[in-house]
């Protein structure tokens, strides 16, 4: 594979703008973020142990589609992949449950580990392979010999929601059953800092704390 630097679009005015060229914004990814972790929140102790994983895939494609069909963007389930297209943008969107989103160290990793036959789904401009099985229909893995008919036109995205709540929008590559590389990514929103992680009682100083004084009678 040919070696690239990943596009990283890291704060909110520049991906607003990036995703315009998308004829999107960032309100109506973040409705997606709401609606898969919603669902993923809404998961019972009795259900399943991979129902807050399903319940946020569901809902994150369903969101997906509510937020950006509008005729130019449309249903696109090629190779058994839920997603939208716009062909004339050249650009598809699926959804992706995470681990983390927005981190510049860490790429995110998807919640289930890619099998060898999802490397097989899709071949697009600039990277070797890309793909993605479905959390909810493992079994739609398409053949050896099946390849994307739009594959030399159209780019694919994933709405990547981590388990934090941080979601961005990306291109990644899988290889060895993993995200490899990312042609592009688009951080959207990350969760901000818990206070506790931002204190060290040991080391950083306590502003405005009045320590009460008291003089003791001595008789």
């Amino acid at each position: 594979m040919a070696a690239f630097n990943t596009a990283i679009t890291d704060n909110p005015p520049d991906a607003e703008v990036r995703l315009a060229d998308f004829g999107l914004s960032l309100t109506q990814l973040l409705a997606v973020r709401d609606s898969a972790r919603a669902a993923a929140d809404d998961a019972s102790p009795l259900m399943p142990l991979n129902a807050p994983g399903t319940l946020a895939y569901i809902r994150g494609v369903e969101a997906l589609r509510a937020q950006v069909l509008d005729g130019e963007w449309v249903i696109d389930r090629t190779l058994g992949v839920e997603a939208v297209i716009n062909r004339e943008l050249g650009i598809r969107i699926g959804y992706q449950n995470v681990d983390k989103a927005c981190d510049l160290v860490f790429k995110p990793m998807p919640r289930s580990v890619k099998g060898p036959a999802s490397e097989r789904m899709c071949s697009f401009p600039l990277f070797d392979y890309y793909g993605m099985v479905l959390e909810t229909d493992h079994d739609r893995v398409p053949s050896d010999d099946v390849k994307d008919p739009h594959g030399d036109q159209v780019a694919t995205y994933f709405v990547m929601v981590g388990e934090d709540g941080s979601v961005e929008l990306s291109s990644p590559i899988i290889e060895n059953q993993r995200y490899s590389d990312f042609r592009e990514r688009i951080f959207v929103d990350r969760p901000d800092e818990d206070w506790e992680a931002r204190i060290d009682p040991e080391a950083d100083p306590l502003e405005d704390f009045d320590v009460p004084v008291s003089i003791k009678d001595k008789t």
